[in-house]
């Protein structure tokens, strides 16, 4: 039996996580704003919460319905037969958005009635009533409330699916895994030819690079999915897919090399490179970029320059001016990705990009852009 699901993503990498879902097998998808929807079976909504990069969370729409006060939104919440996903003894947790909505301007208050509608429920059939944990719930349960429209969802991912178990969770990225996984696939980038990211920072794009390199399931170190507190969880089922996610890495004699100015970020670069295991097919080095030797073409660099915070803006000009000066002159051969949210950062590049995507960085607007570097001078696409 199939069900329809949603894959939560990053605007702009809709269409990279349409594809990986085709990809697992899904048959009927749908694109939408930061979002996949898709049919699956029990077996493919454990892959893909296993083996997609580009998805935040995977949720299962429960129902819909029109609420237009408070009463009805309770009521709604109250209709949904609660009992057959999760029993008493477990805890649960209700993460609620409104978008358009005057009735119900506070997600915090309709996360509230949806909860109580919940305990009253238990209450009412069975006595007992589960108990709310709002860090580190069994149950997830998602609202979305736009205009006059809920949609009740239980999440089958629990914990955001961005956190694949390699990285330091005190230490701060300036990329969240999702995105540097999206920036890796919407790249191009052929195993068979080096991989370069000059301004590594933590190592999320390396990491990322060598686990697609490498086909390893991004979240195969994961604990606990959602899934896995749901009454009817299939754990035969979730064992055989595991299982045949661990035996599908494939072998990889690439090349991935980053580096960072920084000694202290190389250093905790290496370490999340060995906390994911790949940390054999990725050099690291504290350098700075124009100093860096850079690999015989065809290559691809894919970076995310300092821009913003500590930086002025006449310090991200000379460095972007540097960084377009050594693409010029030693990176013949090669696909530049470079994602800021500097607007037109490719006016200080002194490079016309073959290709824009909007993206986003956290709360940032950004551009990622490509820049291809052919063999010899094509100076007509300097800009002026």
């Amino acid at each position: 039996m199939t069900n329809e699901y949603i894959a939560k993503t990053f605007l702009g990498l809709e269409g990279v996580l349409e594809k990986e879902l085709q990809d697992l097998g899904a048959k009927r998808t749908k694109k939408l704003s930061r979002a996949v929807a898709f049919d699956a079976d029990t077996a493919l909504l454990y892959k893909a919460n296993l083996h997609l990069r580009t998805a935040l969370r995977i949720l299962h729409p429960l129902d819909t319905e029109t609420v237009k006060n408070q009463n009805q939104l309770y009521n709604f919440a109250h209709s949904i037969n609660w009992l057959r996903w999760f029993t008493p003894k477990q805890t649960f947790a209700v993460r609620a958005k409104t978008i358009k909505a005057p009735a119900f301007n506070n997600s915090t208050f309709v996360a509230l009635k949806v909860k109580d509608a919940i305990v009253d429920q238990f209450r009412r059939l069975g006595g007992a009533r589960p108990s709310i944990d709002k860090n580190t719930p069994d149950i997830l349960i998602d609202v979305i409330v736009f205009k006059d429209k809920c949609t009740i969802s239980i999440d089958s991912s629990g914990e955001s699916l961005h956190r694949r178990g390699y990285r330091e969770s005190g230490h701060r990225a300036p990329l969240n895994e999702v995105l540097a996984a999206g920036m890796v696939l919407l790249s191009g980038w052929d195993i068979n030819t080096p991989l370069i990211d000059p301004f590594c920072g933590s190592g999320t794009i390396l990491t990322e690079a060598a686990t697609y390199a490498y086909n390893i399931a991004p979240n195969i170190k994961r604990e606990k999915f959602g899934f896995s507190a749901w009454k009817n969880f299939d754990a035969k089922l979730w064992e055989q897919v595991w299982l045949e996610a661990k035996v599908a890495k494939r072998d990889f004699e690439g090349t991935i090399i980053g580096s960072d100015i920084s000694p202290k970020i190389i250093q905790h670069a290496r370490e999340h490179v060995v906390a994911a295991g790949v940390d054999d097919c990725i050099r690291l080095s504290s350098k700075d970029f124009t100093e860096r030797r850079i690999p015989k073409g065809p290559g691809t660099i894919i970076a995310n320059p300092p821009y913003g915070e500590r930086l002025t803006f006449a310090d991200v000009e000379a460095l972007y001016q540097a960084i377009g000066d050594k693409l010029k002159t030693d990176c013949a051969g090669y696909n530049a990705w470079l994602i800021s949210s500097v607007k037109n950062f490719n006016r200080f590049i002194g490079l016309r990009p073959s290709k824009k995507i909007q993206l986003f960085n956290g709360g940032l607007e950004c551009q990622y852009m490509k820049f291809e570097m052919y063999q010899g001078s094509r100076r007509t696409d300097k800009q002026k």
